[in-house]
């Protein structure tokens, strides 16, 4: 107690906070404009399938164990570091809904065994294993190419979906609706804080498989959507890295 009061905390003027403060609010007012308008966009493509295929729970699903091979990542540790054979590796913090953030990719020692075993290829499905937030478990995103010889994290769980049963982006796209996520939801096992999914899981996940045909029709009516999506993802991450800067130059009184 007696450190806390030897602290001194400089504070500008009255008016001049509350000017800060509204450049603050006004800058997080355009932030949460923004994930409003891609959470709308996300409820548009559950509101495409329902028009095109009618209500969820008629049409067929099969468990996506029947239509992928379903494995897991590599766990990082220490001992890593003693193999020469350096690889890139994608992690939770890379992996979001129908998207790859790969600002930040890590990388990881790995025996060749374990290269070729977990070895991302085109159109691989990455499921989020853990997360705090029990709404976040089992988030997918597909790989569509990158670094060569990138591989996946244990926290990660892979799907490479066999492409005479449906189509990886198709599956990508309905693994993120709610109807799947309710049932990553049921699932989860919570410990310690962490909501966590497992293999088997993602194996008995049940998705509704339309014909070939019908699928694709469904992701072409999504292009459009996807490209607006993909704007205002990128509009979301330049709002935030302004709002960072914002409050660093606020703290540091050059706002």
């Amino acid at each position: 107690m007696r450190v806390a009061e030897r602290f001194h905390v400089l504070l500008p003027p009255l008016d001049e906070q509350r000017r800060i403060a509204a450049i603050l609010d006004q800058a997080d007012e355009l932030r949460a404009k923004r994930r409003a308008a891609i959470a709308h966009l996300d409820s548009l493509t559950e509101a495409i399938f329902l028009d095109m295929f009618g209500d969820l729970p008629k049409i067929p699903t099969r468990p996506l164990g029947e239509m992928a091979a379903v494995s897991g990542g590599l766990q990082v540790t220490p001992a890593r570091e003693a193999n020469p054979r350096r690889v890139p590796y994608l992690r939770v913090a890379n992996v979001y809904r129908r998207r790859l953030d790969l600002r930040d990719v890590k990388e990881m020692g790995v025996t060749q065994r374990e290269l070729d075993r977990t070895r991302l290829e085109p159109d691989d499905l990455l499921f989020v294993e853990g997360h705090g937030n029990s709404a976040e478990v089992g988030r997918c995103a597909r790989w569509e190419g990158g670094p060569v010889d990138t591989v996946h994290q244990n926290h990660l769980i892979r799907a490479r979906v066999d492409r005479s049963a449906a189509h990886p982006r198709f599956v990508e796209v309905i693994a993120n609706l709610g109807f799947c996520t309710r049932q990553f939801a049921r699932s989860a096992r919570t410990t310690s804080g962490l909501n966590t999914i497992n293999i088997t899981n993602v194996r008995e996940l049940r998705v509704p498989v339309p014909a070939i045909g019908d699928q694709m029709r469904f992701l072409r009516s999504l292009d459009e959507i996807g490209s607006r999506t993909s704007t205002a993802h990128g509009q979301t991450a330049l709002l935030n890295a302004l709002f960072a800067s914002l409050q660093a130059r606020a703290f540091a009184g050059e706002l």
